[in-house]
């Protein structure tokens, strides 16, 4: 029994292990297949996978590259003409190196430094002599053989002659030559608010760079720049940082339409706020340099108010603020001849519209002297064309008597009376004023023409609001450009502020018009 039954555990034990056997030598293969079809079958099947992914990516990349090109193609032309400018005016473009010396307290004493900047070669109206226009302060204070001119060809020049006129921060540097590319100056009237520019000059010693932009806004006055007196700036965002100072400002038709001058900044460099000297004002400064040595202003002998406000023009009768108000007209000025009074608004001058008092100062230096101009004003409600001969600027201020609000005006006192005036006063308290209607013998004493209306101040507070610009014998004329006939009718006016009050003063025996605003 036990040997059968041995016989048949060994049996048992026998198949037992030759099925474990079995299974153990199938279960090799049967894992490694596991772990071959968990591997293998992954990466057989991603090779075309990744194939289409990468095609997929491959085909929208270059649908948005085609589509990019369409649309390329649509302003191709903007981007050719870009190009096209720069390569016309660059080769009118220097770079300027000045060598200058400052002298110091402190040894040493005398300091040899550079200054960079850039300038633009152009013809003047006359010859076909070639000049550089450029900044005055690019050279100020520099001989000509101080100066260097570096053209892009890499040619260097020494100017053998140099105006400047600091009143428009412009000089014109003469090469004495003319076989040198010169850049076409355009109008920089015509270039409106959103026009595309090229500013083009050597930032930072950088030759021969380019940025772009465009005019900003027109018509820009810089307070810090107090030694410039002809101020009308184009604002342009174009890059303009220092070097840049004199380089030109380009239109997209190759022309020149400033000269670069200034930046507003924080930090010394650009933020997108910079200047430009008209090129029309720049070109005149130009013509009158090489022509006489001296740039001959005109004039017309009048004091402009720096701010014209909403308010003032609203009690002008005008709808907005649009042109030069008028402060004080001279005695025997240009203006005070052709009939301009003061608290007038010059609204059109030799036939272009005036947008402010910048604009008029420009217009006027510019203007030929000696020669009539129509001048359009605004006076009354009304329009008032009037024939203005030009002066000379420098004869007209040096004939001009200086405005002295506190009484030192050669005018003649008028006498107090013990009596009661026959003229009824009126008493401007808030103001400090105290007023009587004009009569004829109160124009007599004041050497008025006896058919002078108005109304005469006869005591003004001292301290009071209008103490710094009435004085007594002075004549109201006008309250916001209404005649004004009685010291009541003044006294009404003036207690409904704000006013613009107009009136007359004798100068010297001249009749001076002037105006203030209240408040």
């Amino acid at each position: 029994m036990s040997r059968d039954s041995s016989s048949l555990a060994l049996f048992a034990t026998l198949v037992v292990g030759i099925v474990l056997g079995v299974a153990l030598d199938r279960g090799g293969p049967f894992v490694s297949a596991q772990a071959t079809r968990r591997t293998a079958p992954e990466t057989a099947s991603s090779v075309p996978t990744r194939a289409r992914d990468a095609q997929a990516r491959g085909g929208e990349e270059e649908a948005l590259y085609q589509q990019l090109e369409r649309q390329y193609a649509q302003f191709e032309h903007v981007n050719q003409t870009f190009e096209l400018v720069a390569k016309a005016v660059s080769p009118a473009v220097v770079h300027i190196v000045t060598q200058k010396t400052s002298r110091g307290e402190e040894p040493p004493r005398i300091r040899h430094y550079e200054e960079t900047g850039s300038g633009v070669v152009a013809r003047g109206d006359r010859g076909r002599d070639l000049y550089v226009l450029t900044n005055n302060h690019v050279i100020e204070g520099a001989k000509p053989e101080k100066i260097s001119i570096f053209l892009q060809d890499g040619r260097s020049l020494h100017p053998d002659r140099v105006w400047f006129d600091v009143k428009a921060d412009i000089a014109v540097l003469n090469l004495g030559r003319d076989d040198l590319p010169a850049a076409r100056l355009g109008d920089s009237d015509e270039a409106a608010v959103g026009t595309w520019v090229l500013a083009m000059g050597s930032p930072f010693g950088l030759t021969h760079s380019v940025s772009q932009g465009i005019i900003s806004a027109r018509g820009r006055h810089v307070d810090e720049l107090q030694d410039v007196e002809n101020q009308d700036f184009l604002q342009t965002d174009a890059a303009i940082n220092p070097g840049n100072s004199g380089g030109p400002l380009v239109n997209m038709k190759g022309e020149v339409i400033g000269i670069n001058n200034s930046i507003a900044s924080n930090g010394g460099g650009n933020e997108g706020v910079g200047f430009s000297i008209p090129i029309n004002l720049a070109r005149w400064i130009m013509n009158q340099l090489v022509s006489n040595g001296r740039v001959a202003r005109g004039a017309l002998g009048i004091d402009l108010h720096p701010e014209f406000r909403p308010e003032d023009a609203q009690a002008l009768g005008l709808g907005l603020p649009r042109g030069a108000w008028v402060d004080i007209v001279r005695p025997g000025s240009p203006a005070f001849e052709g009939g301009i009074r003061g608290g007038d608004v010059i609204v059109r001058f030799r036939g272009k519209e005036i947008h402010d008092l910048n604009q008029l100062i420009n217009e006027v230096s510019m203007a030929p002297i000696g020669q009539p101009a129509e001048v359009v004003v605004w006076r009354g409600g009304r329009h008032h064309a009037l024939n203005v001969r030009v002066g000379d600027r420098d004869r007209t201020i040096a004939q001009a008597v200086p405005p002295d609000v506190r009484g030192n005006s050669g005018s003649r006192e008028l006498p107090r009376r013990p009596d009661q005036p026959t003229s009824a006063p009126g008493s401007a308290s808030g103001l400090g004023l105290l007023l009587a209607t004009m009569d004829e013998d109160q124009a007599e004493r004041l050497g008025l023409p006896g058919n002078v209306r108005g109304v005469v101040v006869t005591d003004v507070q001292p301290g009071s609001e209008l103490a710094t610009y009435l004085k007594p014998n002075d004549v109201i004329a006008l309250i916001n450009s209404q005649p004004v006939r009685s010291a009541q009718e003044a006294v009404n006016a003036l207690s409904q502020p704000p006013v613009i009050l107009e009136f007359d003063r004798v100068v010297k025996g001249e009749i001076e018009r002037r105006s203030v605003r209240i408040p």
